[in-house]
């Protein structure tokens, strides 16, 4: 029997892209932007993929940029002819699914792996090439969501829905579409239970948090571009419980939030937790920390931060993945601090720090940190030591750098003079770190491969095909 291109190139795709080290192979594939329910405000409703040093990035745990391997339950052209006999052509036709081979479905004449996302066991079935594939988005499982680091969708059988709307007053809603909750402290009440739970945020403003302290729970809260977190003191985003040190197996996936203002310890904080993830989020203006994360794995993806007090903090065994993400960085600190045992992997981002001060953009807390970053933007226009890590603690590849010690010819690491680093972008500053005009020397750096993101921070879309010139940092220019 022969196999149909179209089959054939589709498993070679599927087999080639890239499996962290340690992660599921049904995991989670490549990004395709923000969510299509909205569009997300956070600079236009969850990812690692990660590869060695000086080609690409360290392994994470599967994200938005991944493809994930799937084994196929058949070649998706091949069955038998319209006669019952064995198939010998490229593409086999078909009138039925009784011509097809076992599993297979008769799809517009040609015998294909699914039609739709019900026989995928979970996982959604490409448009396209007509296979079973891992969640990428939470839009691919439109009934739930998508459980992002095994990239299958919730079950629908089992898991619950909350609906929220801040404009109420408080009584006692059911906190169903029809009747929704005043707040997402009454939905969670509720619905405390349920171990899959997606909480749905009609738009408004939020005085309180998203606080997810119990273990053994799998929770999706997604929002829209006209969702607004103003919460102080406490986190807008908790995950996990501050008072303790045990570590809860819980796993929070929110996005599409705007966190404005507020003022305390971090605006997002993951401690001792198994995974929080952020798709499309913006966080402007806080006065402590945008994100803060002890012991948990976090999965930036799409975010844009800029003038909070400070940037981002990880210590305590903490994995830190930032994905097509602007951080512009203003006051305290370092842009990025890394500490003791935790390693940030930075793909397709830009991290930028105008506060001229020594070590602002980012910073080995001790010997056990480490950095990695691969077709992305680490820029500074001060011309003091920007950076604070040894030398054999930060891996780059196909990045653009404003530190000339950052520098590596074999890595396709290349840099620029601070000075020519504000004119790249279209408020450097005020902290809108989406490149003016066509990029400049960041265009032409970075190179797509395989299981990288499809889109930027805004969903416009890279180049897909392995190997092709692309701008570094999180933001392409449209077209």
């Amino acid at each position: 029997m022969k196999t149909s291109p179209l089959s054939l190139a589709s498993s070679l795709l599927l087999a080639a892209c890239f499996n962290p080290a340690g992660s599921d192979t049904t995991g989670t594939g490549g990004s395709d932007g923000p969510t299509t329910t909205s569009t997300a405000t956070v600079g236009p409703g969850s990812t690692s993929s990660g590869e060695g040093p000086t080609t690409s990035l360290a392994p994470t745990g599967p994200t938005s940029g991944e493809e994930s391997t799937v084994t196929l339950t058949g070649d998706a052209s091949t069955g038998t002819d319209t006669t019952g006999q064995p198939c010998d052509l490229d593409v086999c036709p078909c009138d039925s699914a009784t011509e097809c081979r076992p599993g297979q479905q008769c799809h517009e004449g040609q015998c294909v792996e699914c039609i739709d996302s019900t026989t995928c066991d979970g996982r959604v079935c490409d448009p396209v090439d007509h296979v079973c594939r891992a969640c990428r988005e939470h839009d691919d499982c439109p009934e739930t969501a998508c459980e992002l680091d095994d990239g299958v969708c919730f079950p629908k059988d089992s898991t619950s829905h909350a609906f929220i709307d801040p404009t109420l007053v408080c009584a006692d809603q059911s906190c169903s579409k029809e009747q929704p909750c005043c707040s997402i402290s009454q939905a969670m009440s509720q619905h405390q239970d349920a171990v899959h739970l997606v909480v749905h945020l009609l738009p408004g403003t939020y005085s309180t948090g998203i606080h997810l302290v119990q273990g053994g729970r799998k929770i999706a809260v997604l929002g829209s571009e006209l969702t607004t977190f103003t919460v102080d003191v406490e986190p807008a985003v908790l995950l996990g419980d501050e008072m303790q040190d045990l570590a809860i197996d819980s796993e929070l996936y929110v996005s599409q939030i705007r966190i404005e203002g507020g003022q305390g310890a971090a605006a997002v904080r993951c401690r001792s937790s198994a995974q929080l993830w952020l798709d499309d989020v913006r966080i402007v203006g806080y006065g402590g920390r945008a994100i803060s994360a002890a012991d948990c794995t976090t999965v930036v993806r799409r975010n844009q931060l800029a003038q909070n007090l400070y940037a981002i903090h990880i210590a305590e065994g903490t994995t830190l993945r930032l994905e097509n993400s602007l951080v512009a960085h203003f006051n305290m600190g370092a842009a990025l601090e890394i500490g003791n045992a935790s390693t940030a992997h930075l793909l397709y981002t830009t991290l930028g720090d105008v506060t001229q001060h020594e070590s602002g953009l980012f910073a080995c807390l001790d010997g056990t940190a480490g950095l990695d970053a691969r077709n992305s933007a680490l820029l500074s226009h001060g011309v003091v030591n920007t950076f604070s890590c040894a030398a054999s603690a930060a891996q780059l590849a196909d990045s653009v750098v404003s530190a000339s010690e950052l520098q590596n010819v074999e890595t396709d690491t290349s840099v620029i003079q601070p000075q020519d680093v504000p004119p790249l972008f279209m408020d450097w500053n005020g902290g809108d770190l989406h490149v003016f005009g066509d990029g400049g020397p960041l265009a032409g750096v970075a190179r797509w491969k395989q299981g990288d993101p499809r889109t930027d921070v805004d969903g416009d879309p890279r180049p897909l095909m392995d190997g092709a010139p692309d701008i570094a940092g999180g933001d392409r220019p449209p077209g």
